[in-house]
């Protein structure tokens, strides 16, 4: 590479990881409002980081708001970002931005862990098309700022595979055992981490081979990686097993069973998701042709995405979901690995075969093409997810409109009543059912009701536990003449324009 091109490549390269800090860093200062992405999730870490700043700081007691009358625990991975959004709480005041602004830096410590592993294992051109389809992946700039654990989950993950990267060139005691401590933080900051799991087993095995059964850091590694999140989970569940709260640990099926397999719909969500959100249809065939390379090339990627692969057919009951697109940003960094070595390889040699005529000899400019088509899919699906958060002025914009409208009626310790999703999915299956999103922007406790449970019955055996306040939109009244009972039998506190009733469930 002459002097000239090695500094545009520079150049380029800085001109990336640039616009790949400003994207995850562009919304940190939004407020929390109805402008959220996964609002369940987002709505459950902030109360619960208010939570520790309010009610104490032991990182082992997670307490959501939607607790009914119980003290709150619920069963949810380590909540590392709570916990640490907590604690700048206590340092610059209760301001979400503190904790947007944490999450957003996590994303761009990924960015540049990811910048460092792919220019270890990828040529030039190819390092630097992985770098810019990680730093444009609209999962990626989702997260960036949000709140959820994706961010402190990216970190971990990238940490491990690039420790075990570096174990497998110079074996060494105290690398394996880092990489087994981030894999161990991974899966305690979200349980789908476990996957690492078979990407460690698969580089020890293949580095040691049967030597890896009698090493002793073999099993101090293992020991490692597997104690502290068996030790959470199950510490967790048993706030699952005392209180009922979970945030869809134990009170969701994720696994496949035989129903989404014939026919095979989960596998075909799995696959929409992977091409809407990771790869683009152009960067399938990046990503294929890939595989033309020697496999030490393509070895780590094609071996990590695998290992994600196999979670997403175990899971499919939760990672096909219409609602699940989150779950695949685990695939975006061997994803971008694997698009960027196939453009490599279109860029450096031959790798059409010359019996097909011009398609061959188009060979760098095809390359170009898909490259150019995966980037301009990635800022489309970013520009259309970010438009939808924001822009909407449906469900979610008239529930926080009329939620900042209701909250002044409700005194500071009134419990709030408010409504859940499904509680079974189309198949019978449990799921979680929890909103916690009027809870978060009321800043009220209380009770969540699932939707089949909705009838004056359940209505008033939660106003004897101690809930008062019903938040309701005017549909749920309309199912089964409802409406008629609630008005003759609770007293209405107040109409909101945009279609959400605030009433008293003490019997008038």
């Amino acid at each position: 590479m002459t002097m000239s091109a090695q500094r545009w490549s520079r150049t380029a390269w800085y001109a990336v990881l640039l616009l790949g800090v400003a994207v995850r860093l562009a919304y940190v200062a939004r407020p929390f409002d109805h402008r959220i992405s996964n609002p369940w999730r987002q709505s459950d870490y902030f109360a619960i980081a208010r939570n520790f700043d309010r009610e104490g700081l032991n990182p082992f007691y997670p307490r959501v708001d939607w607790r009914a009358d119980k003290p709150g625990y619920a069963e949810m991975e380590l909540p590392i970002l709570p916990w640490m959004g907590a604690l700048l709480y206590r340092v610059v005041g209760p301001h979400v931005q503190a904790m947007r602004a944490l999450s957003g830096g996590l994303e761009v410590i990924a960015l540049l862990l990811f910048a460092a592993l792919a220019s270890q294992l990828l040529r030039a051109q190819g390092a630097l098309f992985a770098l810019l389809a990680f730093a444009c992946n609209p999962l990626l700039v989702l997260h960036a700022g949000a709140l959820q654990p994706e961010p402190v989950l990216d970190v971990c993950t990238l940490a491990c595979v690039a420790l075990l990267w570096r174990w497998n060139a110079r074996p060494s005691p105290p690398r394996l055992l880092a990489a087994a401590l981030a894999a161990a933080v991974a899966a305690l900051a979200k349980l789908p981490a476990a996957y690492l799991a078979l990407v460690l087993a698969y580089f020890v095995l293949r580095r040691l081979g049967w030597r890896a059964l009698t090493a002793p850091s073999v099993y101090a590694a293992a020991l490692a990686a597997a104690l502290p999140p068996v030790l959470w989970y199950m510490w967790a569940h048993g706030f699952w097993t005392e209180y009922g709260l979970s945030l869809g640990v134990s009170n969701e099926s994720h696994l496949i069973g035989l129903d989404l397999l014939l026919p095979p719909t989960a596998l075909l969500g799995i696959l929409a998701w992977e091409t809407g959100v990771v790869f683009s249809p152009a960067g399938w065939f990046l990503a294929l042709a890939a595989l033309r390379l020697p496999w030490r090339r393509i070895e780590l990627p094609a071996v990590w995405y695998a290992a994600i692969c196999v979670f997403y057919v175990l899971a499919a009951r939760t990672t096909a979901d219409q609602w699940a697109y989150y779950y695949h940003s685990l695939s975006v960094p061997p994803a971008a690995l694997l698009m960027g070595a196939g453009l490599g390889l279109l860029l450096e040699r031959r790798a059409i075969p010359v019996g097909w005529g011009r398609i061959a000899a188009w060979q760098r400019s095809i390359g170009w093409g898909l490259a150019a088509a995966t980037i301009v899919a990635s800022i489309a699906t970013a520009a259309y997810l970010i438009d939808r958060r924001d822009n909407d002025r449906g469900y979610r914009y008239r529930m926080y409109s009329c939620a900042v409208e209701f909250a002044p009626l409700v005194p500071a310790g009134g419990m709030i009543v408010a409504h859940g999703g499904s509680m079974l999915d189309d198949r019978g299956h449990p799921v979680a059912h929890n909103e916690s999103m009027l809870f978060a922007w009321m800043d009220r406790r209380g009770f969540n009701y699932g939707a089949e449970e909705l009838g004056v019955a359940s209505l008033d055996a939660i106003a004897a536990r101690g809930g008062r306040y019903w938040v309701v939109e005017r549909g749920e009244l309309e199912q089964g003449g409802l409406a008629a009972q609630v008005d003759g039998r609770y007293r209405r506190l107040a109409t909101c324009d945009l279609g959400f009733a605030l009433y008293d469930l003490r019997p008038q």
